[in-house]
């Protein structure tokens, strides 16, 4: 019987779909099956079974172009007429792993075998052996039957790199026949930079993601670790959105090995890097031999130190705020919003503190006797913004009701400034710019006023009786502050230029708060 962890894992995959892989985590486990390192190795399914891993790579693919075979070790012993290892028991287990959500990729190269390519067009006519015979192509000779893999993995470690950009290429054309489900393209470089086998592949073709080998070289996380550099280089590949794997061996005798502790402790540094997705582990034979005191595999094991590597939310800051065809408001009128803070405690202590604090109101005014004005609507909203600019317009529709108009007009003052911009402009925009902050230093935003300006239109000791349609813009200054020991001492506040508080105030502290906690 499955364990029920496993069992409410496929019962969601089956609601949301098969494939499940998010790149876009930094909490995936992948899984080299197939070369029996460790001995004593399982079926394929019987690994996929592990609801914490979530990419197999089936290793290995050998023997390329010509003659072609594979070499799974004591998964696999029959074979085609032709000499080509076929599998059918893997064939089953390879649908068994993506019917639990797991991705399999075909590993091709390895430590041994008789592989490469003699030029460009050698290569690039390989891709259509591969689609055909391990894709979603057809061949009388599948060593894998009807089962399609989702991908391929390129472990070139024979030194000769001609021709894998054209065949990552050529499989990228073919792949965009079959729109049923994605194909990955990856690659197991070791850690010393740059790989020699792969190296061009990585720089110039788009793949989706890279198992460094962390282990058998000095560069390992017990040694001379050099993911940054990694890092630096992935984000000028020809897929900019490339993701690393930290490639370790998952047998305590083996080089390089560090247990638990000590991989959280050196991916502390890493965790938010965007190019982080994960650990990939050699191999799985050596995962199921390396257990704890609580009964967990290795895999269980890193995906847990994983799962402890939590990242702050995104910062970004950006507010901009228009006003067009304005009139002048009423003076005495404040609103005070405040926004939500998302911070990082534990990191505010190392000094750094990164925000998210992006917001947007709008206020229905109904009436301005007097120059008092009472909120009879509010609807707030809350959206993270990463790399592009939001605008918010906040509205202020009057009444038919006859208005004094203000003694004298007022000139809105830019933020920052002693010095008084163009009063009431016709339009005009705030913008704060995206801000990562550091805890111990503190900011102030920077803002910014663009637009064109117009003179303040003509005072009148007439009463001003505004037509009924007619909108008028409040006009506000944005604020933006973080500060204190603990990088969440204030949070932005957004009033008028001018005026005395009033009773709007009241309704905002005592009102929104509510509104917030019952969305939440």
């Amino acid at each position: 019987m499955l364990p029920i962890k496993t069992l409410i894992s496929a019962a969601a995959l089956l609601v949301s779909g098969v494939q499940s892989l998010d790149l876009s985590a930094n909490n995936n486990v992948a899984l080299y099956w197939g070369q029996n390192g460790y001995g004593n190795q399982g079926s394929l399914a019987s690994y996929c079974q592990e609801t914490d891993l979530d990419i197999v790579n089936v290793a290995f693919l050998n023997d390329f172009p010509d003659p072609l075979n594979l070499n799974l070790a004591n998964a696999c012993g029959t074979t085609f007429d032709s000499g080509l290892l076929h599998c059918p028991p893997v064939a089953e287990d390879i649908k068994t792993c993506q019917s639990l959500g797991k991705t399999v990729l075909l590993s091709l190269g390895g430590a041994y075998g008789n592989y490469g390519f003699a030029d460009a067009a050698n290569a690039t006519a390989f891709a259509t052996t591969l689609w055909n015979k391990f894709g979603g192509g057809s061949d009388p000779e599948r060593p894998f039957d009807d089962a399609v893999v989702d991908g391929f993995d390129f472990d070139i470690e024979n030194g000769n790199s001609v021709g894998y950009v054209d065949l990552a290429n050529e499989l990228r054309t073919l792949f965009a026949q079959d729109t049923s489900k994605t194909y990955y393209l990856s690659a197991a470089p070791q850690c010393p930079f740059p790989d020699s086998g792969v190296n061009d592949l990585l720089a110039k073709a788009d793949l989706d993601f890279a198992f460094i080998q962390f282990y058998n070289n000095p560069c390992g996380l017990d040694g001379d670790f050099n993911f940054d550099t990694w890092s630096t280089f992935a984000q000028s590949a020809a897929n900019s959105n490339l993701k690393l794997f930290v490639g370790l061996p998952a047998a305590q005798s083996a080089a390089n090995y560090v247990d638990p502790a000590t991989i959280k402790s050196v991916l502390e540094d890493i965790k938010c890097d965007p190019t982080f997705a994960g650990i990939s582990l050699w191999d799985a034979s050596a995962a199921w031999a390396n257990v704890d005191a609580a009964g967990d595999n290795f895999v269980v094991q890193v995906k847990d130190v994983l799962d402890e590597l939590v990242c702050p939310a995104p910062s970004s800051s950006s507010v901009t705020t228009s006003a067009a065809e304005t009139t002048p408001v009423a003076e005495s009128s404040v609103i005070e919003s405040s926004s939500l803070f998302y911070g990082n405690a534990s990191s505010a202590a190392a000094g750094e503190v990164t925000v998210t604090d992006i917001h947007t109101t709008v206020v229905t005014i109904t009436s301005c006797v007097e120059d008092k004005c009472h909120a009879t609507a509010i609807t707030t909203g809350y959206v993270v913004v990463t790399d592009l600019t939001t605008s918010y317009t906040t509205y202020c529709p009057l009444s038919g009701e006859t208005e004094a108009a203000p003694a004298t007009s007022k000139a809105a003052v830019v933020p920052g400034t002693t010095e008084a911009a163009a009063p009431y402009p016709t339009t005009s925009t705030v913008v704060v710019a995206p801000v990562t902050t550091s805890a111990a230093a503190g900011f102030n935003a920077s803002i910014i006023a663009t637009g064109p300006v117009s003179a303040a239109p003509a005072v009148s000791a007439a009463p001003v009786v505004p037509a009924e349609d007619e909108t008028s813009i409040l006009t506000i200054e944005i604020t933006s502050t973080i500060g204190g020991p603990a990088g969440n001492a204030s949070v932005p506040v957004v009033a008028p230029l001018e005026g005395a508080a009033s009773s709007i105030s009241l309704v905002w502290y005592m009102a929104v708060p509510l509104v917030i906690a019952g969305l939440l």
